[in-house]
């Protein structure tokens, strides 16, 4: 456990704090109106988990300091430290001068030139699942969608790779729900008090089961990798990569940022599909926008193809329905945020879903309207109110990846399919790791058919 720091009186505690839990019971009440609830009591504001303190940084200029300006003196915070037993020590969770060797040798990876290639399989990928739902069915799209990411990301760590073994091949059915199990045990650690968390129960079972199911899958894909090396795909950048500087990845550091690639490669962009699509289904104008240029631009397009509504749309679908409500930090050295002190050793937090509705930045925030982005760029935003990608030297090494997956799929969807929501089914927001949805089943009808 961290080390516990003194209250610090020039940061205001947030209100509603109860004796012992602290503020778990707002949190467990609602996270994202909790945190955005917090802006207007100060730009750096105390908050308690239990006995402990953290302290969320709530405004724009706050979180730009943080993440980039004081990038230097900040490490990963309690989430990421419990999350290393399950996860290894990839590029979400390592440090320093580790997390600067491992970025290096992946960014090739994901440079621009391979985003062709990557669009092409992310085309053929998205159009076979499509191509598989029958008209007048309804179809669980959240679940798709997860089994779809899994397979982008599956296919970009073996696209050199040949006669891949049954059970590595099957991944993208298997990782899933393996994923879902996981992710939930590991934000249950971090915010339930350690003897709650470590009750015997049948979901940490099962979650102690998928963590062990899913490292001995990417153990089997990295000694398949050593045993058939291939060029351009991910896999053979972590085995093969040496050069003077930079040896290359042992198998169990490889191990590690295949399992980070799955785990936020194919969960967060599953999710924010399945957002995607909500929206769409109770919006059938937006439905032939998009459609209209999947067919004018075509699937497997370029990534500089103008798709200028896609675009927009996905941008607010990234503000609106951000799905992560909570990244956490730790000062490794004592710091100052907006003029509040912090000793080394304090938890950091800032929730990306509550700066999207800020409505100082977002004029009438709770309404979804891709138009808005037609005359206020990101350039023209406060620096550090939109961060979908995160911010600073810890920004997601896939977000290009992860932008051309969702825009791909996106029209491949909607060059075939009209969606429509099912009669008295109400989707909700489930906020656990991520903010999803708790189901989306979808009526799905052909778009010739009126």
């Amino acid at each position: 456990m961290h080390q516990k720091v003194d209250v610090l009186r020039s940061a205001p505690v947030a209100v509603g704090r109860c004796p012992v839990l602290g503020h778990l019971p707002r949190l467990a009440a609602s996270r994202s109106r909790f945190f955005a609830s917090l802006r207007d009591q100060g730009e750096v504001v105390q908050v308690f988990l239990g006995g402990w303190p953290a302290f969320v940084l709530t405004s724009p200029e706050a979180v730009h300091e943080g993440l980039t300006e004081k990038s230097r003196n900040l490490g990963k915070g309690l989430l990421f430290q419990t999350a290393r037993p399950f996860m290894g020590n990839g590029i979400a969770l390592s440090e320093g001068a580790f997390h600067r060797r491992q970025r290096r040798i992946l960014q090739p990876g994901f440079h621009r030139d391979r985003m062709p290639a990557y669009a092409a399989t992310m085309a053929a990928l998205a159009e076979a699942t499509a191509e598989g739902w029958r008209p007048g069915s309804v179809v669980r799209l959240d679940e798709e969608m997860r089994s779809l990411a899994a397979k982008v990301i599956i296919h970009a760590l073996f696209s050199s790779s040949h006669d891949i073994p049954p059970d590595l091949a099957e991944m993208g059915e298997r990782v899933p729900s393996y994923l879902h199990v996981l992710t939930k045990g590991m934000f249950l650690h971090t915010l339930l008090p350690a003897p709650v968390a470590s009750l015997p129960t049948r979901g940490r079972r099962r979650f102690f089961a998928a963590a062990a199911t899913l490292r001995g899958l990417a153990e089997r894909a990295v000694h398949h990798a050593r045993l058939h090396a291939g060029e351009g795909d991910l896999l053979s950048l972590m085995v093969g990569h040496a050069d003077g500087a930079t040896p290359a990845m042992t198998d169990e550091q490889a191990r590690d940022e295949l399992l980070t690639l799955l785990i936020a490669g194919a969960e967060t962009t599953a999710t924010t599909l399945s957002w995607a699509l909500h929206v769409l289904s109770t919006d059938p104008r937006a439905q032939d926008r998009i459609g209209a240029e999947a067919h004018a631009v075509g699937i497997a397009t370029e990534p500089c193809a103008a798709t200028p509504y896609t675009d927009r749309f996905l941008t607010e679908v990234l503000r609106l329905y951000q799905p992560n409500w909570l990244m956490m930090r730790r000062t490794t050295r004592p710091t100052t945020i907006r003029s509040v002190p912090l000793p080394e050793g304090t938890e950091l937090i800032l929730s990306a879903a509550a700066l999207h509705r800020d409505p100082a930045a977002f004029p009438d925030p709770l309404r979804f309207d891709p138009d808005r982005w037609l005359h206020r760029t990101e350039r023209d935003l406060p620096r550090g109110a939109y961060i979908p990608f995160g911010a600073g030297n810890r920004k997601c090494i896939g977000d290009t990846f992860a932008w051309h997956e969702m825009r791909i799929t996106l029209a491949a969807i909607m060059a075939r399919w009209r969606l429509h929501p099912v009669p008295r089914h109400r989707v909700r927001a489930v906020e656990h790791v991520q903010i999803r949805p708790n189901a989306l089943p979808l009526l799905v009808t052909r778009r010739s058919d009126r």
